[in-house]
């Protein structure tokens, strides 16, 4: 090959071909329209420098097919990030490992923050509750089992109940100051059903956290059971 071919426009299409191939390897998404867009930009320079005179057609589609992969990279990045978020926002997240920033801000669009003006019952044991909730600022009281126990910030109420879609498990009381954050149960139900990443990541986050308080909340209970 001639030596020329490298300074000439005719490399930029090879290095287009290079990146195409390279982004359609690629499994991780932001990393395949990274590499597609790096591609275009090369296909860009070729119809640009090929010719006596741009390509002009040719350069408009290609424009537009990677400002259409830019938008997308910039949302991906976005639901990856949690830029843009409130502190209060930022530290509630905290309590949702298994779901990204995206499915986060999802869920907390329908969200209601609380905060009780006075002891109010949220749960009645037997009763299926109309909402979910997480406890941001503060604790509230379960009774269950002859047994009180106070549950602190960052926990959930009432998720075995959506889980298993019957009633509560036990009585809870939130105290007057206490800021949580509920969820309409059906509007949660009907958004879950519209994505099965975003429901088996509540479901995943819902079933981590009722392991974890059967460990620590009714030790007596479960000695009992074992």
């Amino acid at each position: 090959m001639d030596v020329s071919y490298f300074f000439s426009a005719g490399v930029f299409v090879q290095f287009a071909l290079l990146f195409y191939v390279l982004g359609l390897l690629a499994r991780n998404e932001l990393v395949l329209r990274g590499l597609l867009l790096t591609g275009t930009m090369f296909y860009i320079l070729y119809y640009y420098f090929i010719a006596d005179t741009p390509l002009w057609d040719a350069i408009l589609t290609s424009g537009v097919i990677g400002l259409a992969n830019f938008i997308m990279i910039v949302v991906i990045m976005h639901e990856k990030s949690t830029i843009g978020m409130s502190p209060e926002m930022t530290a509630l997240y905290q309590s949702f490992p298994t779901l990204n920033p995206g499915q986060f801000r999802k869920i907390m669009r329908d969200a209601d923050w609380v905060t009780a003006p006075e002891d109010s019952k949220i749960c009645t044991h037997g009763v299926q509750p109309d909402y979910l909730y997480l406890v941001s600022d503060g604790g509230v009281k379960l009774h269950r089992d002859g047994q009180d126990v106070t549950i602190g910030s960052g926990n959930f109420i009432g998720e075995i109940s959506f889980l298993l879609n019957g009633p509560a498990t036990a009585d809870v009381v939130v105290p007057a100051g206490t800021v949580y954050v509920r969820w309409n149960r059906t509007k949660l139900t009907q958004l879950m059903k519209k994505s099965d990443r975003l429901s088996n990541a509540i479901s995943a986050l819902f079933i981590n956290d009722i392991a974890r308080k059967l460990s620590v909340s009714w030790p007596q209970a479960t000695a009992k059971r074992l």
